[in-house]
């Protein structure tokens, strides 16, 4: 299953950042508001804010580029409530989906 290749590379990710899974109201909250952190120091303190997917999606230049920031809101919906989850994907292709599951276990593999 999809989602939970997104909630396993997320395991993966967190472990090498914080070793703190978010919670599914705080993966909610990162569509529309996320932490800017200061990834050069210990324990990456936050810094500031920055904006969320939904509005990168907005914001995107081309359909290419939309695209793609549409398939990265999935990593955040995957982590978050079973109905969003599924309304995402009653509305975007597989191959979106696809595409962005692998671009996130390429970045939980990394070092």
């Amino acid at each position: 299953m999809t989602r939970n290749r997104f909630i396993n590379a997320a395991w993966k990710i967190a472990i090498k950042r914080n070793g703190i899974l978010i919670t599914k109201p705080v993966a909610l909250r990162k569509l529309f508001i996320q932490e800017k952190r200061d990834r050069s120091r210990p324990d990456a303190p936050v810094i500031g804010w920055k904006r969320g997917e939904i509005f990168e999606v907005i914001l995107a230049t081309n359909k290419q580029e939309r695209l793609g920031e549409w398939g990265d809101m999935a990593y955040y919906l995957a982590q978050s409530y079973d109905w969003l989850w599924w309304l995402y994907n009653l509305v975007t292709p597989q191959r979106i989906i696809d595409e962005s599951v692998e671009k996130f276990e390429k970045r939980a593999r990394e070092k």
